[in-house]
C-alpha cells in the first residue's frame, strides 16, 4: 500500500550554491500554470495508483521552497492533494518554510489550513556562514523565524542545521547548536555540506579544494553535534536526524523503512513495490509533458532482489533501530555469510557497531561511515 506522498515546489527566490535538488527561480507568474499541472498530475497519479493507495499517512510538501506560495496558492494545492487522494485522520501534514517567509500571519494561517508539521530552511544563525552558503536570510530572520515558528506554527516543528560551510572555522556549528538550544525545537535535522555534481559549489575550484581538506574536521564537528544533541535530550533516530520523544518524522520513517510512496512536481521522486521512478527535472519540461496529457516520468527502474537487497541494508543502517539480521536474510533470500561476519566483529571490536539481540546497529562513529559500511556488506 502507498502510505506518502511528497510533493515539490520548484521555486525559490535564491538558487543556494549547495543546492542539486529540481529549483527554478520564484516567477509568481508561474505559480498558476505549476498549480494546474500539478492537478493534472495528481489526476493521473490517482487514476494509476488510487487503489493501492490507503489513507495517506504522511505528506511533506517540499523543494525549492513551498513558502514562496501565497497562502491561497497553499490552499489550492492542498485542496488537489485532497481530491485525489484521501488522507488518513492523523496524516502528517508537513511543509519547507524559509526564515524569511516565517511571519505570524503566514504560520497561523498554514495552520489554520491543516499543516501540522513545518521544517524551517534556518542552516545557521551566523551572518558569516549564511553568506558563505549563498543564503537569502541573514541570522536576525533566522532569530525572528525560529521564535515566531515556536508561537504560531504547529506544535511539531524541526529546524535545519548545515555545517561545513566553506571558510567557516567548526565553531561556527558549536555556536548556532548553542543557539538554537534556546528555544528547543522537537526536532533537528543537522547535514554536512557535500559538494553535489552540477551545483554552483561543484564548479568553484576553491570551494572544492575546501572541502577535500576539510573532510576529516566535518567528520569532527558532526561526532561533537550529536554528543552534544544526545546530551540536550534529543535521541539520534537517523544519521542526520534528531527529536524529542514523539516527534520523528513520519514522511521519512516511512521511506527509511522501505514503504511505498508517489512523488509529484518536478524531479520528484517515487517507489512502490520495487519499481522506482522520478518525473523530469526541469519545469518548462514537467509542465509541456502534463499539457500533452502524458506523465511526466523521465526515468524508471524495476529494482533487482540486489538492489532491493541492498537498499534495505543502506536504510537500516542509517536508524537508530539498526538492521535485524535474520529478518533481512529472510525477506531478501541472501546469507550473512563469514566476510560480513568477520567485517562486523571487526566493527563492533573499533567501537563503529554493536550487536542488540541480532541487530546491527551502528554508533555515531560508525554513521560517519555509514556508506562505507553498507557497500562493504553489500551484495554483489
Amino acid at each position: 500500500m502507498i502510505e506518502a506522498l511528497y510533493c515539490h515546489v520548484p521555486f525559490c527566490q535564491t538558487i543556494c550554491p549547495f543546492c542539486a535538488f529540481a529549483v527554478h527561480g520564484n516567477r509568481t507568474g508561474l505559480h498558476a500554470p505549476y498549480l494546474r499541472a500539478l492537478q493534472a498530475e495528481l489526476g493521473l497519479a490517482a487514476r494509476a495508483h488510487g487503489a493501492s493507495a490507503a489513507p495517506l499517512r504522511a505528506v511533506y510538501i517540499g523543494g525549492g521552497t513551498p513558502s514562496t506560495l501565497s497562502l491561497d496558492e497553499v490552499a489550492a494545492l492542498l485542496k488537489a492533494l485532497r481530491n485525489a487522494f484521501a488522507f488518513a485522520a492523523d496524516c502528517e501534514l508537513a511543509v519547507e518554510v524559509n526564515p524569511e517567509h516565517a511571519s505570524p500571519a503566514y504560520l497561523e494561517g498554514l495552520c489554520a489550513l491543516g499543516i501540522n508539521r513545518v521544517s524551517l530552511g534556518l542552516q545557521s544563525l551566523d551572518d558569516a556562514t549564511l553568506r558563505a552558503l549563498g543564503r537569502g536570510n541573514d541570522a536576525a530572520q533566522g532569530r525572528r523565524a525560529l521564535e515566531a515558528v515556536r508561537q504560531h506554527g504547529p506544535r511539531n516543528w524541526n529546524a535545519d542545521v548545515l555545517f561545513g560551510a566553506p571558510g567557516r572555522p567548526s565553531e561556527a556549528l558549536q555556536a548556532d547548536l548553542r543557539a538554537l538550544s534556546v528555544l528547543q525545537p522537537p526536532h533537528v535535522s543537522l547535514y554536512g555540506l557535500d559538494i553535489e555534481p552540477g551545483t554552483l559549489f561543484a564548479r568553484d575550484a576553491q570551494v572544492r579544494a575546501w572541502s577535500t581538506e576539510h573532510r576529516d574536521d566535518q567528520a569532527a564537528q558532526y561526532a561533537c553535534a550529536v554528543e552534544w544533541l544526545v546530551g540536550q535530550g534529543y535521541g539520534h533516530y537517523e544519521v542526520s536526524n534528531f527529536c524529542r520523544p514523539g516527534f520523528q518524522g513520519r514522511q521519512n520513517l516511512i521511506v527509511w523503512d522501505g514503504g511505498n510512496y508517489l512523488g509529484v512536481g518536478p524531479g520528484a521522486h517515487s517507489h512502490v513495490d520495487g519499481r522506482r521512478w522520478h518525473n523530469e527535472r526541469h519545469l518548462r519540461a514537467w509542465l509541456r509533458r502534463l499539457a500533452a496529457g502524458e506523465v511526466p516520468v523521465a526515468y524508471e527502474e524495476r529494482l533487482t532482489p540486489a538492489q532491493r537487497a541492498n537498499e534495505a541494508l543502506m536504510l537500516a543502517l542509517r536508524r537508530d533501530t539498526g538492521l535485524d539480521v535474520a529478518a533481512w536474510e529472510a525477506r531478501h533470500g541472501q546469507r550473512w555469510d563469514g566476510a560480513r561476519q568477520a567485517l562486523v566483529e571487526r566493527l563492533v571490536t573499533e567501537g563503529r557497531a554493536r550487536l542488540e539481540a541480532g541487530r546491527l546497529v551502528l554508533t555515531a562513529d560508525g554513521l560517519l561511515l555509514a556508506d562505507e559500511i553498507t557497500q562493504a556488506l553489500a551484495v554483489a
